[in-house]
């Protein structure tokens, strides 16, 4: 790192703000990424978006001259739905379940037991 350069061998993109705005590219932002893919260097494309998957945001940006297939592209997990079994009751207490809606997981209360 003596003249100034940083052996890397991969490298981490936001696109929102740093390739794209509003999925429009930046100008310099697909040149550069072309650039990357080039010389070889591994990287990813990062975004927290939730609205949209990894196919269609792929798809988008190639749209817009981005030399990215999906498997470049990393979003947020999934939010991970909390279930009966990952909670603890209190000592004595029994569980009671009820489906909330089809798009929820389903709701645990516990409640104390009749049991002394």
């Amino acid at each position: 790192m003596a003249d100034g350069r940083v052996d890397a061998r991969a490298v981490l993109i936001d696109i929102d703000g740093v390739l794209t705005v509003s999925w429009e590219p930046l100008p310099g932002a697909v040149a550069a990424l072309r650039a990357l893919r080039e010389a070889g260097l591994s990287f990813a494309l990062v975004t927290n978006t939730t609205s949209r998957t990894r196919a269609h945001i792929a798809a988008t940006l190639a749209d817009a001259g981005f030399p990215v297939p999906r498997s470049d592209v990393l979003t947020r997990p999934p939010p991970r739905r909390r279930t009966c079994a990952d909670t603890t009751p209190a000592p004595g207490a029994y569980r009671s379940t009820a489906a909330t809606s089809p798009r929820t997981s389903t709701a645990c209360t516990w409640s104390p037991s009749a049991r002394t």
